[in-house]
């Protein structure tokens, strides 16, 4: 009989299914195979577990995939848990990391453009959630954005969601609602958008939003400087349609409205 999976390793393949596309949840993933190694699961195993905490999921859900049929309690209490708290899931994931026997690195990423790794993580991880020193909070920001920026550009295959732009270099994890305005929603992938620089820019000063259908709507602020061919191609070519979905973390339509009552330039 198999052994019980622990906290500690769900915690750590839920982190991963966060920060990879579900394409890629499969046991020839290079990350899925390190993962197991670390955790002592089969890839195949840690897989399945992927696709259990997919079944869960109402994005994928909405494209006609359905992850696995066979999740159990567990799994379905570490997705509730962390689905209302994903701040703490950004760090009790590396903590549980870390219990690993022989860990060097707590949830290697797949990507770290624009995100430095963080310093004397492992050595720093018991003040981030109990000691106040300026360091510790400064690291917990820095594991808080490196988990949004990891699962919200995961999310959308790594190309922004309105021009499909695919350079790492030039890629945002945006927040809708923005960061200094509530703190529970600064690790959401929800209150997220891959954007590339441009629009992130134009999305943070109100010049675009999205609307309750995700369709983009351009404000009369960026319209008042048409006609002008770099606006035609770089926004009016995408006016009215429809950004382009996640796979996962679908954006809240409640954070959107937000942006487009307090940030939109309509």
């Amino acid at each position: 009989m198999n052994e019980p999976w622990t906290r500690d390793q769900l915690l750590v393949v839920f982190n991963l299914y966060c920060r990879i596309p579900f394409s890629k949840t499969k046991a020839n993933n290079p990350l899925v195979i390190e993962v197991a190694r670390q955790i002592g699961r089969s890839a195949a195993a840690v897989a399945m577990k992927l696709g259990n905490f997919g079944s869960f999921d109402s994005a994928l859900r909405a494209k006609g995939i359905k992850g696995l049929s066979g999740a159990s309690r567990a799994d379905r209490a570490i997705w509730e848990e962390f689905n209302q708290d994903w701040a703490k899931l950004s760090i009790e994931s590396g903590l549980a990391a870390d219990r690993f026997p022989g860990s060097s690195l707590a949830l290697p990423p797949e990507r770290d453009v624009a995100s430095r790794p963080v310093d004397g993580y492992l050595a720093k991880c018991a003040d981030i959630v109990s000691g106040p020193s300026e360091t510790a909070r400064e690291v917990k920001v820095r594991l808080h954005q490196r988990f949004f920026r990891e699962a919200v550009l995961a999310s959308y295959g790594d190309s922004c969601c309105v021009c499909s732009n695919p350079v790492p270099q030039l890629l945002m994890a945006a927040h809708i609602v923005p960061w200094a305005e509530r703190e529970d929603l600064r690790v959401n992938p929800r209150n997220g958008l891959c954007l590339c620089s441009l629009h992130h820019d134009a999305f943070d000063n109100g010049l675009w939003a999205i609307d309750d259908t995700y369709q983009i709507k351009l404000s009369s602020a960026l319209r008042a400087y048409l006609p002008s061919r770099i606006l035609e191609v770089n926004f009016v070519e995408f006016s009215c349609a429809q950004i382009r979905m996640p796979d996962k973390f679908w954006p809240e339509k409640e954070f959107l409205a937000f942006h487009r009552s307090n940030l939109f330039r309509e």
